[in-house]
Parts: structure tokens; C-alpha cells; sequence
């Protein structure tokens, strides 16, 4: 099974500039305190990083064949958001605490570790990443 795929590695640049771009305008919003720029903000970028990551995960399955139940896609996210974080944080964006972004990257952390229970599960499930049902038919 490939780990990293042309499709994994297009969600990730897409994910680069989406996350820079968010933690951008949530800076501004919350420097300006508008409540209603961060939740707008917050909620487009929620709704954009799930299409980019349905509609890359969706090809990725099709073309690959790869039954991983999106934990690469969601060790990609967990890697880019919390280190785009800190880094934005150390450029002087304050737009979260330290002590905040700790505590969510705890708590994501906690939940990538079931996904990847979950993920090792699912390969037990299969052979060299394919289903056992499409290869004994």
C-alpha cells in the first residue's frame, strides 16, 4: 500500500494555503472583535477542509484502491493545523494562547490515537490494503 499518494500530497498544499489563510482572517477578526467574522471564518473553513478533504479522499480511494478509513488524511490535518499554530503563534498572530493551543492539540492528539486504532483494525480487515471481499469473490 502507498502511504503517500499524488492526491494525499494535493489535499495538503490545498490545506497549506486554506489553514495560513484562516489563521490570517481569525487574527484580523478576533484583533477587531467581531464575533461574527470568527464564526463566519470558522465555519468556512470547517465546511472548505472537509469538501477538499472528501473530494481528494474520494479520488484517492478510487484510484489507489486504499482502505485506510481517512487516517492519512487526518494525520495530514492534525500536522498541519497544530504546526501552522504554533508557527503563526511565534510570528506574533496571538490568536489563540499557548495554553489553548496546547490543550487542542492534546485533545486532537487523543483523538487521531483512536482514529489510528481504528486504522490498524481496518488493515487486520484486509490484504496489502484491499478488501478480502474484492479478492475473494
Amino acid at each position: 500500500m502507498k502511504a503517500l499518494t499524488i492526491r494525499l500530497g494535493q489535499f495538503a498544499i490545498c490545506a497549506l494555503v486554506l489553514t495560513v489563510l484562516f489563521r490570517y482572517a481569525l487574527n484580523l477578526c478576533i484583533d477587531a472583535n467581531s464575533i461574527i467574522g470568527t464564526t463566519t471564518s470558522s465555519i468556512v473553513y470547517g465546511g472548505l477542509m472537509f469538501l477538499i478533504g472528501w473530494y481528494f479522499g474520494k479520488k484517492d480511494t478510487n484510484e489507489n484502491e486504499i482502505h485506510d478509513i481517512g487516517f492519512r488524511f487526518h494525520l495530514v490535518t492534525y500536522i498541519l493545523c497544530i504546526g501552522i499554530g504554533y508557527g503563526v503563534y511565534h510570528l506574533g498572530w496571538n490568536a489563540e494562547s499557548l495554553r489553548a493551543m496546547t490543550i487542542t492539540a492534546i485533545s486532537w492528539g487523543i483523538g487521531l490515537t483512536i482514529h489510528f486504532i481504528f486504522y490498524l483494525i481496518e488493515q487486520k480487515r484486509t490484504i496489502k490494503g484491499y478488501a478480502r471481499e474484492d479478492i475473494f469473490q
